[in-house]
Formats: structure tokens, C-alpha cells, sequence
């Protein structure tokens, strides 16, 4: 009987294996046509957390040529950790200029937060922080009445003024404003930019929010707290992953074209924005490559910015190589669904 758990064990601990595999290439992978690999990218903390409990087992068992291949695996999974979870000391620096990204979801609309006056209470939380240039998603204000000692903006119009796009505002001018197209569309509720002068130096600021996995209310309840029913279970898991699909290969199309123009700018880059998709992913990877991640940089604790799941993280401030960044944070003001980020970004 012994000798059959033993098996048993190291049959899963191959097939555990070949999930951390795929979760390890899945940012390399497009999700067009090759969507299924996302999957294993979008749960690699978990594949990671299962794989290392199975080779602490089977060093116990003493199986030599497993546990080296098991541990050069894990060995190469940590690399990617930073990504999640950081340790980083306070490095305080003087001549940078604050950032912040904040999907904002609509400020609040259709009251999904049970509180009052929460777009002044962002606006509130954005000046407190002395922030000098803000990123916003989801961003609704027909009325442009949003209050804050930000001189300048850039707020991306859809065909109609009371649906919700982007914005960018900022104590610096704004030299030039635009919306990246996406596959021929001006959609301004995907990505936008700013070229914004500061003292002697120019930069642009990307402001991206990524094809949403427009989740229901269901869904999120099934995610939270899963139903025990087998039916119920099968299908939670059909209609969650139909959606994940789609949204993979919908982002891939997107990023694609916002790092070709990405790159094309004659400026250095500060990309902040909702990715709606893990640091383990094509998105993430195409966004970041040879750019770095600020988080990574100079945060600390779980990465973790979206309120209604535990542990994800999908909102990022991404720089050029030649700047550096200090003192991210991730604020736990319950203001969105979204926790608000930022950081410390010295220009070079």
C-alpha cells in the first residue's frame, strides 16, 4: 500500500510539474492561439505553493534524482517571486517626481461602495500624498468637476461625455495628448499618453487599462466562496473560464500594438495602469521587457491591488531602465475595487 501512495505521489508530482512548467512560459506564450497556457500563468503562485509542499515530501522519501529536479525548478519559480511578494528598505530620495495609478471604478457610480462622496475622498487621497502625476481608469466625471491642485490634464473623450474613460493629470504641462489606436479604433478607454515637460526634461506617460475579464456578480461570489454542488461547481468553472479566455486573447491583441507604439517614443517612458492581468503573464511580460517594474524596485509585502480577490495583483507603474523608483505603495484605502499605487520616480 506504501508502495502505491509512493507512486501515486510521484505521478502527481509530474503532472504538478508540468503545470509549473507552463505557468513559467506562459508569459512568452501568446494567448492567440496558444490562450490555454494563460491559465497556468494566472495561477502560479498556487501551482508554486503545491509543487513545493510535494518535493518536501519526496526529500523526506529520500527520491535523489526527483528532488534535484524538483528543487532546480523551484530554484528557477523564485526568480519570479519579487513579482508577488518584495522586501525592499525605505530609500527616500530627494529630486523625483510621485506617481500614481487608480482604477477608480467610475468614482463610484453606481454605489457599489456603500459610502458617500468618494470622488472626494480620492481627490483628497491623491492630494494628500502630494502626488505629481496621476494615471485614473474607469474615470467618470461629466461634469469635470473633479477638485485637486493638479494644474493640467488629459482626459481621454469617448463619443459621448457620460460614458467612462481615462484621464491623466499632473503639476507639469502636458505638451502633447493623444489616444493609441488599437487594431484601427481611438479607443480611449484603453490606452492613452502624455508628453509632459519636467524643468529641462520631457517624458510620456502611458495610461493603459487592458480588456477587463468583466466578471459577474456570480462569478466573484464562486471565486470568494465556492459552492460545494457539483453542478454548481462545473458551472462556475465553464463560464469563468470562458471569460478568461477571451479577455487573454483580447489583451494580447491589445499589447501588441501599445508596445509598438510604445516603443516608437522619443521620450522615456512611465507606464502606469490596470493590466487586468498577473505579473506571470503575456500582457505583463510585453509591457515590462527591458523596463522595470516599480514595485519590484522598491515595494514591500503582497503586491496584491484588486480588493475582491486575495492575493492579485494587476496594477502596475513600469519605467525606462535609465530612471529609478523608491517608496512604492500600495494604499489600502477602500475608495474602488482597485487599491490605489504609487512611487518615487527619478528622472534621469
Amino acid at each position: 500500500m506504501k508502495h502505491i501512495i509512493i507512486q501515486l505521489i510521484k505521478g502527481l508530482n509530474l503532472i504538478i510539474s508540468t503545470f509549473l512548467i507552463l505557468s513559467l512560459i506562459s508569459p512568452f506564450v501568446n494567448p492567440d492561439p496558444y490562450w490555454i497556457i494563460s491559465f497556468f500563468g494566472l495561477f502560479f503562485p498556487i501551482i508554486l505553493a503545491i509543487y513545493i509542499v510535494f518535493t518536501i515530501y519526496l526529500i523526506k522519501r529520500n527520491k535523489k534524482i526527483i528532488t534535484i529536479i524538483s528543487c532546480l525548478l523551484i530554484i528557477i519559480s523564485f526568480m519570479y517571486i519579487d513579482r508577488y511578494i518584495n522586501i525592499n528598505k525605505e530609500d527616500k530620495k530627494q529630486d523625483t517626481v510621485r506617481f500614481m495609478s487608480y482604477n477608480v471604478r467610475m468614482f463610484n457610480k453606481y454605489e457599489w461602495i456603500n459610502e458617500n462622496n468618494i470622488k472626494e475622498k480620492i481627490s483628497s487621497l491623491i492630494e494628500n500624498q502630494e502626488i505629481d502625476i496621476v494615471c485614473i481608469q474607469e474615470y467618470y466625471n461629466p461634469e469635470l468637476n473633479l477638485r485637486m491642485n493638479l494644474t493640467y490634464s488629459h482626459i481621454g473623450i469617448q463619443k459621448k461625455r457620460n460614458k467612462w474613460h481615462m484621464a491623466i493629470y499632473s503639476r507639469f504641462p502636458q505638451i502633447k495628448k493623444e489616444t493609441v489606436n488599437i487594431l484601427g479604433e481611438s479607443m480611449n478607454n484603453t490606452c492613452i499618453y502624455s508628453d509632459i515637460k519636467i524643468k529641462e526634461d520631457t517624458i510620456r506617460v502611458y495610461n493603459i487599462h487592458l480588456a477587463s475579464n468583466f466578471f459577474s456578480k456570480e462569478n466573484l461570489d464562486f471565486i470568494q466562496s465556492p459552492k460545494l454542488e457539483q453542478q454548481e461547481i462545473k458551472n462556475g468553472i465553464i463560464d469563468i473560464s470562458r471569460r478568461l479566455k477571451s479577455s487573454f486573447i483580447k489583451r494580447g491583441k491589445e499589447v501588441i500594438e501599445i508596445k509598438k507604439h510604445i516603443n516608437q517614443s522619443p521620450y522615456p517612458v512611465v507606464i502606469c495602469g490596470d493590466l487586468n492581468d498577473t505579473p506571470m503573464s503575456y500582457a505583463y511580460h510585453n509591457i515590462r521587457e527591458n523596463r522595470k517594474d516599480a514595485f519590484v524596485e522598491s515595494g514591500n509585502g503582497l503586491g496584491s491591488s484588486y480588493f475582491k480577490i486575495p492575493f492579485l495583483r494587476i496594477d502596475y507603474i513600469i519605467h525606462d531602465d535609465q530612471m529609478e523608483s523608491y517608496n512604492f505603495i500600495t494604499h489600502k484605502n477602500k475608495l474602488s475595487d482597485h487599491k490605489a499605487i504609487s512611487c518615487d520616480i527619478k528622472i534621469k
